[in-house]
């Protein structure tokens, strides 16, 4: 007897483990050219494939997902940018003051400093907003009520049903 109530114990775990949806939750961490958005299902990172396969379950998650990798894509573009201003500063700050080319380093090199101090506040924002999607798309995957449609009857009832459980409203 013990024998089978241990058996049918494991079986209700591993059927209530497999039987639920996967569990997101994202890791962010940051790299020589900007962040990097990481979305796990437990340990397990998931690639872009896996992650656009559990979204499209839900609409919302994935408009959210998908606004969050453009701002991703804009973040590293505006990333890139300021390290090629920052390479041209420094670039310039090499030039001795005898060459021909010291007046046209004194035209450039104030409107470059300023120009990399602005596209790297600039991609700040960015990191930060999609990051900040990436978290709502994962939040709104995680905890949406599945509610499907109602199904209407002649006989003042409304029928659902949900996957689980089945269930009816009496209307007056």
């Amino acid at each position: 007897m013990k024998k089978l109530s241990f058996a049918l114990l494991l079986v209700c775990l591993v059927s209530e483990v497999y039987g639920q949806q996967p569990f997101l939750r994202i890791d962010y961490r940051q790299t020589f050219l900007g962040d990097r958005i990481d979305i796990l299902d437990g340990p397990k990172v998931l690639n872009k494939e896996e992650v656009y396969r559990l979204m499209q379950t839900q609409p919302e998650a994935f408009e959210t997902y998908q606004m969050a990798l453009k701002k991703q894509k804009t973040g590293k573009l505006l990333d890139g940018g300021a390290f090629l201003t920052s390479m041209g500063v420094i670039a310039l700050s090499f030039i001795p003051p005898q060459s021909a080319s010291y007046s046209t380093r004194n035209n450039l090199l104030l409107p470059l400093a300023i120009a990399t101090v602005g596209i790297g506040i600039a991609s700040g924002f960015y990191r930060r907003s999609s990051r900040n999607l990436t978290r709502e798309a994962v939040d709104l995957y995680n905890f949406s009520e599945k509610k499907p449609d109602p199904i209407y009857f002649d006989d003042g009832l409304t029928y659902y049903t949900i996957p689980d459980f089945v269930g009816f409203q009496i209307r007056f």
